[in-house]
């Protein structure tokens, strides 16, 4: 390793075109990134915010990319084919080995559908959009994002895509605005700042990964670069150290402050952002030249695009393959190992691409070319639907299970209309029953559809996301701005569309409702803004109870339903992880203490339903006369543990919410098959 560093000058590409000089102190912030983020992914106490390490590595690049585009365009030396054989001899080779190492990887440790998931995650990120693509599809901070191998990508894909604009730009201002690049570019910046707070209000996710509310943070970096190259101050003496030592502070304020509730990026994204542009600017400082300068940490940023690349996969296997969550010395132990890795890739793949001598254009050719040999892989893996073929019949069974979910009635965040279609509210002159709630009752849905044409009733379903079936109190959840208006709204309808049916005799509630006080940002509210805010406790109880009353005062049977247990674990994985020698193997050594018989698990492993809110359900329902309570726990569970599958098919399709499986399992019974009987036995 001490050579490659006495050899960093002559090998490392991008610095020595970005800068007269190479800079150690740049590679050793890139250090503080990469080490910030992999111990935030490794759960690594304290680094509650190490994601912010992206956002560092974002100011690093506007300044590197935007220092060479502008020096290049006012020389007139820019070159769209240069710049990109650059772009691509730096980026492409390392992202294309983890690519292909991934992949293989997910032929013997995932599940035809896993595997059909993971590898369009791959193709995505080879094609610059993977940011887009997890936009669509997935929250970073959502409980399951830590399963998909390739969610570290979304980064690459914000810078890619900047790289495509941010050379037009500068081309666009030389020519129509010469003397006034600075000023624009700074209110560019400011704008995309503005967009971002304005997304964190609107959509939060949009936020968090699309370019347009990410921008600002390259731009600062550019504008940092722009403003040296024009004769802007270098810092020195005193207040270069005092600049340096703030910024080092911000940074590492930021890696411990903030947590998965903070809205991001926006403002707290402006703490490690300008931290990282104060340490640039103060390259003269104690702390860049014998801190960030320092060796070992000079090592670990020339290896950071690799490490970063490594051991995001390899941490998502672990979850894959764990039971629980896996230990911090298991995801420690694996950062290393991802070091490991790192480091060879850069020794024996980056470096030697990036120094080899090839013409710009025929480099930029075969770059493309192994680009699109390279995508062949995922997509035949997707194409193919994951090679089904490698399992056995029942593996297949379980993915078709959990591909049925919750069933198609459940109205998503941002959506409150009430689906009226024919699969979800009959509208035919017979007796029929109703279910309201969120999404755990959209998890019964089918199976009291099933019980209902049993019994020869209509059904009608009306459920929302994270929306429990109260009249007059709504669920306030910070992280999906104006949910709680949509969920007022949503139950309004429903509830007034149920009381209007004579045809509807009997009315079953349910909900998640313990996830108001399970997440401390979330709470039950009173839909009218004026009233005193009260205790999520005292809301729901006082809201449950009138919404009940209003069922019985109109002739309607009441039934309210206890939630489910929720696993520590994930059934279906599992029950995958129980038909794949490989995996179940994985899992012994990484969660030694994990054991499960005849398709149940040890108390231990379970969350069962009895948190204060659930017993505050449970008090309401029999405080009120006529209303019916039923526990579906004492369905699923005994003393010594829950039942999570039937021993071939799971009866949950997550950790909380019930599969058809479950549904019809915890149901049977529900309704008698005599339909003149319209409430429970």
């Amino acid at each position: 390793m001490d050579q490659a560093l006495d050899d960093a000058r002559s090998v490392d590409v991008v610095e020595r075109e970005a800068s007269p000089r190479y800079r150690a102190d740049i590679d050793g912030l890139r250090a503080v990134a990469v080490i910030s983020v992999v111990l935030f992914h490794a759960g690594l106490q304290p680094f509650h915010s190490g994601f912010v390490g992206v956002d560092i590595f974002f100011v690093i690049s506007g300044y590197l990319i935007g220092g060479i585009v502008y020096r290049e365009t006012w020389a007139q030396t820019f070159r769209f084919v240069t710049f990109y054989a650059r772009r691509a001899r730096r980026i492409l080779p390392a992202l294309i080995a983890v690519s292909v190492v991934t992949c293989a990887l997910g032929c013997a440790l995932l599940s035809p559908d896993e595997l059909r998931r993971s590898s369009g995650s791959v193709a995505y990120a080879l094609l610059g959009v993977s940011n887009i693509h997890f936009w669509l599809r997935t929250d970073y901070f959502s409980p399951d994002a830590h399963l998909d191998t390739f969610l570290m990508t979304w980064s690459l894909g914000i810078e890619e895509q900047f790289y495509l604009f941010f050379p037009v730009l500068l081309l666009l201002m030389r020519r129509f605005v010469p003397k006034a690049t600075l000023p624009v570019m700074a209110g560019l910046t400011v704008v995309s700042f503005g967009l971002s707070e304005i997304m964190l209000l609107k959509a939060p996710v949009a936020a968090f990964y699309l370019l347009p509310s990410r921008a600002w943070e390259l731009g600062i970096g550019a504008l940092l670069a722009i403003w040296q190259i024009d004769g802007g101050p270098r810092f020195s003496g005193a207040r270069a150290e005092v600049i340096g030592t703030c910024s080092l502070a911000c940074l590492l304020l930021s890696v411990i402050i903030f947590n998965e509730q903070t809205p991001f990026p926006g403002v707290a994204a402006a703490l490690p952002a300008l931290g990282a542009a104060g340490l640039i600017a103060s390259e003269r400082s104690f702390v860049n030249r014998r801190v960030l300068s320092a060796r070992p940490l000079v090592g670990v940023g020339l290896v950071s695009y690799s490490w970063y690349l490594w051991h995001w996969p390899l941490m998502a296997y672990a979850w894959i393959c764990s039971a629980g969550a896996p230990s911090s010395l298991t995801l420690g132990l694996i950062a290393l190992l991802s070091f490991v890795l790192a480091y060879l890739s850069w020794r024996f793949i980056e470096r030697p691409f990036r120094i080899a001598a090839m013409p710009n254009r025929k480099a930029l050719v075969r770059y493309a070319f192994a680009l699109a040999v390279s995508l062949l892989v995922p997509f035949g893996l997707k194409l193919t639907h994951g090679l089904p073929h490698r399992m056995t019949p029942q593996v297949a069974a379980v993915e078709d299970l959990v591909a049925r979910g919750r069933g198609n009635c459940l109205a998503g965040y941002g959506d409150a209309r009430l689906d009226r279609s024919a699969a979800c509210a009959s509208v035919d002159a017979r007796p029929r029953v109703a279910l309201i709630g969120d999404s755990h009752a959209a998890a019964l849905g089918s199976g009291l559809r099933q019980a209902a044409q049993h019994a020869g009733l209509g059904f009608i379903e009306f459920t929302k996301s994270s929306c429990p079936p109260l009249l007059g109190a709504t669920r306030a959840m910070p992280n999906h701005p104006g949910h709680a208006q949509q969920c007022a709204s949503y139950n309004r309808q429903a509830i007034a569309a149920v009381l209007a049916d004579p045809w509807i005799k009997t009315v079953f509630l349910t909900g998640y409702w313990a996830a108001a006080s399970e997440t401390p940002s979330d709470a039950y509210i009173d839909v009218d803004p004026n009233v005193p805010r009260l205790a999520s406790g005292v809301v729901l109880t006082n809201t449950l109870e009138t919404t009940e009353r209003a069922f019985l005062k109109a002739g309607k049977s009441v039934v309210v339903f206890g939630d489910v247990p929720r696993f520590k674990f994930d059934p279906v994985r599992q029950t995958i992880t129980d038909l794949m020698p490989l995996r179940q193997q994985l899992q012994h050594i990484m969660s030694p203490s994990f054991a499960t018989q005849g398709g149940s698990a040890a108390s231990v492993w379970v969350t069962p339903a009895t948190a204060p809110m659930d017993q505050i359900v449970e008090r309401s329902a029999r405080a009120v006369p006529g209303v019916r309570y039923v526990s579906l726990s004492e369905k699923l569970c005994n003393q010594s543990g829950c039942r999570f599958s039937d021993g071939r098919l799971p009866f949950y399709f997550d950790q909380q919410h019930l599969s058809q499986n479950g549904a019809q399992y915890v149901l049977r019974g529900v309704l008698p098959p005599d339909h003149q009987h319209l409430v429970l036995k």
